[in-house]
């Protein structure tokens, strides 16, 4: 049997360096779009290095697996939920692909000007540009070993 994570629905992939506007509009990598207008999650990362962008599948995915993950006090799977949806924000695309960032996160992110936006499997990353270059750096030792240790 296949212990390993389900495939995503939608896969980002790469580092784009992209403005947000002075609406706070950034347009999602051509490659990353659909057709049409989409729908998404927008959560600031724990530590508030940057921000996740996933599908509301992915969202419910990430949601549901915390939830029944039993390793984790009941108590503490209750406050993490509640605490997760909270600081969850709905945002769409319109039909140029440009999603509406809200003020409140691109502050507690530090997003303005050029942003890297990093690809993560099933969602992507919005960094504040230099937050990116510098963590980039610094966890480059660690992804290097890890290639050797898997033999990529």
């Amino acid at each position: 049997m296949d212990s390993s994570p389900p495939l995503p629905e939608r896969f980002y992939a790469g580092e784009f360096r992209h403005s947000i506007d002075d609406k706070n509009r950034i347009t999602i990598p051509s490659r990353w779009r659909r057709d049409k207008a989409e729908d998404f999650i927008l959560l600031p990362e724990a530590s508030q290095q940057f921000l996740l962008v996933m599908s509301p599948v992915e969202f419910a995915r990430m949601s549901s697996a915390a939830e029944s993950n039993e390793s984790v006090p009941a108590r503490d799977r209750r406050v993490f939920l509640r605490q997760l949806h909270s600081r969850a924000q709905h945002a769409a695309t319109d039909r140029q692909g440009r999603l509406v960032l809200p003020d409140e996160l691109c502050r507690k992110v530090g997003l303005k000007g050029e942003v890297a936006l990093v690809g993560g499997r099933g969602r992507f990353e919005i960094w504040n540009l230099q937050r990116w270059k510098r963590a980039h750096e610094e966890e480059t030792p660690t992804y290097q070993h890890v290639a050797n240790v898997i033999g990529l």
